[in-house]
């Protein structure tokens, strides 16, 4: 399979690239491909350009096919493509925002089965998710619509929830926007981080 951190997003609410903001003195991509690492022999990528920053922190940049900066969706589209091509029969989804992920989230992905997202504390999470290459046309189909939300697609392909527990009391899929995300992260580092195991 491939494990593909999706890096794309603006960061706009955050005012820099977040991904390489650091937190525990590395960049909060380099957090979560070392927790996708711990968890899987499969291919560990970044849907970014392979001249971005990012390049160095996975085996593989998968940038865009799509034209527009169509957000996550454009991102699972270009990993779905890159997976078909490359004979590989699904790729599980991340935000380059969530460094404290579970450590059996691929494991529990796995066995899934057909599309599934990761819910956590009453939400779904439509970015951190698994997809069968077969869904791949009909994710195309939608965004030449011009559709474009992420839990609209989670509802159209009929993804199952696969719930985590919460690790100490805090969200495993607590994600990152703002500066005082970040702040609170930090405090929250130690209480999170733990080996992760697969």
């Amino acid at each position: 399979m491939l494990c593909i951190i999706l890096a794309g997003g603006q960061s706009a609410r955050f005012g820099d690239d977040k991904g390489l903001a650091e937190l525990d003195g590395r960049p909060l991509i380099a957090h979560v491909a070392e927790r996708l690492r711990a968890q899987t022999r499969g291919v560990v990528g970044v849907n970014a350009p392979a001249d971005s920053p990012y390049a160095s922190f996975a085996e593989v940049c998968v940038p865009d096919i799509l034209s527009g900066r169509l957000g996550p969706l454009a991102g699972l589209h270009a990993a779905l493509s890159w997976a078909k091509a490359q004979g590989l029969a699904r790729v599980v989804t991340c935000a380059v925002d969530t460094p404290f992920l579970p450590g059996d989230l691929v494991e529990r992905f796995v066995v899934a089965d057909g599309p599934a997202v990761a819910a956590s504390c009453g939400r779904a999470h439509p970015v951190c998710g698994v997809w069968p290459v077969g869904v791949l046309a009909a994710l195309e189909a939608r965004l030449d619509e011009g559709r474009r939300a992420a839990m609209g697609w989670v509802d159209q392909c009929g993804a199952q929830r696969v719930e985590f527990a919460e690790a100490d009391g805090r969200d495993p899929f607590f994600n990152i926007n703002t500066p005082e995300d970040l702040a609170l992260a930090a405090k929250l580092f130690h209480s999170f981080v733990k080996p992760a195991k697969g």
